[in-house]
């Protein structure tokens, strides 16, 4: 009989096993001109495996070097124990007798070994940390994800502040992100970092908290480990590893007899857009970054010489470890006012069939006020007067003074292309906010600030 229960009791935590298993496998499984822009894979492998291959089979071309960075283990709590980490966690006082029992009093030699929660000499922590999420793989330049968990004894914590210490080579873009209660003791933050250097090393992560009474505590997370991976170079890399990268909308122009620019406005998650460049332009910038949690938006120019009839890029997917091709037809517009026709709407081709179509209206609804006597037709028909009318209004005029910087798109850091030299009297052709856009007597089009203008 005692065998029987005895195997019994063997056999349940199997079979409670298999069955958390199969559950586990069961819920989460084992494992402007924008048409244009093609984006296609490298054929070849961004990385090679590091699993063996047989005689037959070629082994690719490494593009990667790979290197460990050491760390020194740490405590990961899980979030069902949070509420027993502190549960009857004394600490005897010092004025107490800990170790020598009183006068006269008996005890057996095994009563006399102290047991471990009352030692005075065991130092707890008043800080637990850990990490909740981190990569194992770090390529040079990607914006990496690390969560970090604080457990905190104390019940009255009033301010939680993180310093990043030591390490080499790395960026940390929200230092100073709030930390977000998540239980009674529990506090989780996350962080987005980037490693610059193959050199680099990842910091350690110190918590301090101030509670209620003014007391402060803190601790050092040491750093995980992973591997800090350097991309071999392509000629058409951007410099950008990405979960996904595309291009809204491009325009190309004739920036000189042998140069076009090209204006993009380029869209990425989880990406380091902040770093695109493209190898074979003279000159580039990013004239805006505009970052949503882990979507990042950019408006990028280049120059780059009026040979080349496609404009083309290679950025990297970490996920599929390969190169995906961007690319799209350079195609120059000229930048006269004949050519925006919606900024000059007399030369527009369309503006007689407009004229046509408003002056037809217009009579057509009066010609129904005549017949059905309803004023809401004769409402209709002055509607269209007034946009007929609205339509020859003409361009109104302004002049900048000299030195005057005109850019390439309204904003505060955008590239200067042209600065005046006298003053000049120009087209206003569209005001928004704080820049408007102004046709220059040499027929090129640019932005000024609204001050500027007289």
């Amino acid at each position: 009989m005692i065998k029987t229960l005895f195997s019994l009791l063997l056999f349940v935590p199997l079979v409670t096993s298999s069955l958390h298993a199969g559950i586990f496998d069961a819920l989460f499984g084992g494992t402007d001109k924008k048409s244009d822009v093609r984006v296609t894979q490298s054929p070849k492998p961004a990385e090679e495996e590091n699993s063996a291959t047989s005689a037959s089979e070629k082994r690719s071309e490494p593009i990667v070097e790979e290197e460990v960075i050491s760390a020194d283990a740490y405590i990961d709590s899980s979030d069902e124990n949070d509420e027993k980490i502190f549960e009857n966690e004394t600490v005897t006082p010092p004025d107490e007798q800990a170790i020598a029992p009183e006068e006269g009093e008996r005890f057996s030699p095994e009563e006399a070994v102290p047991q471990p929660q009352s030692d005075p000499f065991i130092k707890v922590k008043n800080i637990l940390l850990s990490y909740t999420s981190k990569p194992e793989k770090i390529y040079i330049g990607q914006h990496i994800e690390v969560g970090v968990k604080a457990i905190i004894p104390k019940t009255d914590v009033t301010a939680i502040e993180t310093t990043f210490l030591k390490g080499n080579a790395y960026r940390v873009f929200n230092p100073e992100n709030p930390w977000k209660q998540t239980g009674p003791n529990s506090y989780e933050n996350s962080f987005t970092l980037k490693l610059t250097d193959k050199d680099a090393r990842l910091p350690n992560i110190k918590v301090t908290n101030q509670t209620a009474d003014g007391s402060i505590q803190s601790e050092i997370l040491k750093p995980f480990e992973a591997k800090i991976v350097a991309l071999r170079q392509d000629e058409l890399f951007c410099h950008v590893i990405a979960d996904d990268l595309q291009v809204q909308n491009h325009q190309e122009r004739p920036y000189d007899e042998q140069s076009n620019i090209v204006v993009m406005e380029i869209n990425a998650t989880g990406g380091n857009l902040e770093d695109f460049q493209i190898p074979y332009a003279s000159r580039e910038g990013i004239d805006d970054l505009q970052i949503s949690d882990k979507d990042q938006k950019i408006y990028y120019f280049a120059v780059i010489p009026n040979i080349r009839k496609e404009f083309r890029f290679k950025y990297f997917n970490p996920h599929s470890k390969r190169y995906e091709v961007v690319s799209f037809a350079i195609k120059p517009i000229d930048t006269t006012i004949s050519t925006h026709t919606e900024l000059n709407p007399q030369k527009n081709k369309y503006y007689l069939y407009k004229i046509i179509i408003l002056i037809g209206m217009a009579l057509l609804f009066v010609l129904l006020f005549i017949i059905y006597r309803k004023y809401l037709l004769l409402a209709a028909a002055a509607l269209f007067i007034v946009s007929l009318a609205f339509m020859q209004i003409p361009v109104r005029k302004g002049e900048l003074p000299a030195g005057t910087a005109l850019r390439i798109l309204p904003i505060s850091n955008s590239t200067v292309f042209f600065r005046t030299t006298k003053p000049l009297e120009v087209d206003l052709l569209l005001k928004k906010k704080r820049y408007s856009k102004v046709l220059l007597p040499n027929q090129k089009i640019g932005w000024v600030k609204n001050e500027a203008i007289r």
